[in-house]
């Protein structure tokens, strides 16, 4: 949420407060609100302690970032004064973070949630989401730093959190293949366990375990990419085994999901209809960053289906073997005509018929 939003919230917020006479209820509210501010000095207090590993402008930006969502969340409370109609489970819900929000990728997942109105942690190397001003009014959305080469910063971002989204990736700016696609998704997954957050989805790529094939080579020239995003996979994998294999009684069960789109594109989303899965990684295709953000997403509403799963993706009319798929993808072609068959395709109108089948990983 804007920090003009924020403040003007928080005004309207202090005179709905002395609109009304003291009921217990109210003052308990007021207690709650009294109880939140605290929290936030007490925030702002740990935000400042662990300033040392970031640079100033980072640091001042994470304080900022912190305040600005933490007094968004006074404001939730005296504006529930007004508002006595909402539902308990609105204003307990946690919020989705959102890592590399400023990616292609990671702003088409920051929309998207919005349009399901959920609760957002975007985060970035700067604390700020690039597309902000095209937010709406009412928006819940949080601007924090996440460094994810700093393990301190992403443990403040993933906090608190219903769910992660991973859709970093190595840049000029960001950090190298290994810095961000391997020991940064390790320090997510890592914070995740911590903070018992329960599910974590990742948005990897095709053909990573395919170092023969075109796709690999080709891609795997920056930096060694793919590389290392195989190692980061199998990393989240051995780490969440481990965690749900040594679970002390009354632990918490985490999941992950590994998702392996083909050819990005920034065509708008086709839908559910129009995508095809596959586990196995002998095939890909096409497929729009908002289709991907859509599965990033939907893929949180059925850990059932979802959990401990790898998978590719990519739209059903571009399919096509891995050895092909990259002069198809050049071409913009479609592949409706060539038969290839791996035997783990899965299909659907909805996002529970698409999921359905996936097979867990071993």
């Amino acid at each position: 949420m804007k920090a003009a939003i924020t403040l003007v919230a928080l005004s309207f917020s202090a005179t709905a407060l002395h609109a009304f006479s003291p009921t217990p209820a109210v003052l308990q509210q007021q207690h709650s609100i009294r109880s939140a501010s605290s929290s936030v000095l007490q925030l702002r207090a740990t935000a400042e302690s662990s300033s040392s590993d970031v640079t100033k402008d980072t640091s001042s930006t994470c304080r900022r970032s912190f305040l600005v969502g933490a007094s968004g969340t006074v404001a939730a409370v005296a504006l529930s004064l007004q508002q006595p109609a909402l539902a308990a489970d609105d204003t307990k819900k946690q919020p989705i973070c959102v890592i590399g929000c400023n990616g292609r990728t990671g702003t088409e997942v920051v929309k998207y949630l919005i349009s399901k109105n959920e609760p957002i942690k975007a985060t970035s190397r700067t604390g700020e989401y690039n597309d902000a001003a095209s937010v709406p009014a009412g928006a819940m959305l949080e601007q924090l730093v996440c460094d994810v080469t700093n393990p301190k910063s992403v443990q403040l971002a993933c906090a608190g959190t219903s769910a992660v989204i991973f859709a970093a990736s190595a840049s000029k700016s960001g950090g190298t293949p290994s810095a961000v696609d391997n020991a940064g998704l390790v320090n997510v997954a890592k914070a995740c366990m911590d903070a018992n957050v329960p599910h974590l989805v990742v948005v990897s790529s095709g053909a990573v375990t395919k170092p023969s094939s075109p796709v690999y080579q080709f891609l795997n020239l920056f930096g060694k990419i793919m590389e290392e995003k195989v190692k980061g996979e199998d990393a989240v994998r051995k780490l969440y085994a481990e965690h749900n294999a040594n679970l002390r009684e009354g632990g918490q069960k985490l999941t992950y999901t590994i998702i392996r789109p083909g050819g990005l594109t920034l065509d708008p989303p086709r839908g559910v209809a129009a995508i095809e899965l596959n586990q196995g990684d002998t095939k890909s295709g096409r497929l729009a960053r908002a289709d991907v953000a859509q599965l990033c997403v939907e893929s949180l509403n059925y850990p059932q289906l979802t959990g401990e799963t790898t998978f590719e993706c990519y739209d059903a009319d571009t399919g096509a073997p891995l050895a092909t798929v990259g002069l198809s993808n050049i071409a913009k072609k479609k592949t409706d005509g060539e038969v290839f068959v791996s035997g783990f395709e899965r299909r659907g109108n909805t996002y529970e018929e698409l999921f359905t089948g996936l097979q867990k990983d071993a």
